[in-house]
């Protein structure tokens, strides 16, 4: 299945990464070979992409961030929480995932997503159904980060996270209940999962009661609720800044 990538930094990330199959770099007429797109053609020559130039018009069509740049690629490459694992064992570091319980909004996701790959996260779970995937839109969103995350779409969300529990790996969820503890009061330097919930729903019940410990972001203005991509990036950074802000490498 082939799909078309737009905007100049998710090409460029989606060509340095180099995790999917490409099929060709769309270059819009009367778009300027300086900067960045100096770069993304530097990279599509070394990886031996095609480059078709088209009307501008076919590109900026695709989205209003489009930028004059687009990339047909194939589908985007899931991964196994296994290798999600493996890749924190080979980085000698306690498991640092990202749950997600069937967002939808793919601004959101992709958000979350570059959040998570820039504080370090080893990889992101979603379920298979009723939740956004990696399209272009998240891909966009994330500004490329996606195609360097880790991600996993899971069959059973809970069970994934039970057994993510057997392995010692604490689930933490974020949502604002009676009974879960301030952020910053919380003890986030362990092996961790940080369940996020779906827009307005949050988190589902099963998922919730698999949670080890429920965490809110206390809030003192008029409107009382954060969206899930602001709540959740201050969570991962609390996360990563409890393990002592470590430098990450793939």
């Amino acid at each position: 299945m082939k799909e078309i990538l737009y905007g100049r930094q998710p090409v460029r990330e989606c060509l340095r990464a180099h995790r999917r199959h490409i099929h060709r770099l769309l270059l819009g007429e009367g778009v300027r070979e300086t900067g960045i797109i100096t770069e993304i053609l530097s990279l599509a020559r070394e990886l031996k992409v095609p480059v078709a130039r088209v009307p501008r018009e076919r590109i900026e069509g695709l989205s209003d961030a489009a930028q004059g740049v687009g990339l047909e690629v194939g589908a985007y490459p899931y991964v196994s929480v296994e290798e999600i694992l493996k890749s924190a064992h080979k980085r000698g570091e306690p498991p640092f995932l990202l749950a997600l319980d069937h967002l939808q909004d793919p601004h959101n996701f992709g958000a979350l997503v570059r959040t998570a790959e820039a504080v370090g996260v080893h990889g992101v779970m979603i379920p298979e159904r009723r939740a956004v995937g990696v399209t272009p839109a998240v891909v966009s969103a994330s500004a490329g980060a996606s195609e360097h995350m880790r991600i996993a779409r899971v069959t059973n969300l809970v069970r994934t996270l039970k057994a993510l529990k057997a392995e010692g790996i604490w689930v933490v969820g974020l949502e604002d209940t009676p009974s879960s503890l301030p952020y910053h009061t919380a003890d986030l330097n362990r092996p961790l999962a940080l369940l996020v919930g779906a827009e307005g729903l949050g988190i589902s019940r099963l998922a919730r009661e698999t949670c080890d410990m429920v965490i809110r972001l206390p809030m003192r203005g008029r409107v009382q609720s954060l969206n899930a991509s602001v709540a959740g990036g201050i969570a991962l950074y609390a996360a990563w800044a409890a393990r002592g802000f470590p430098s990450s490498s793939s």
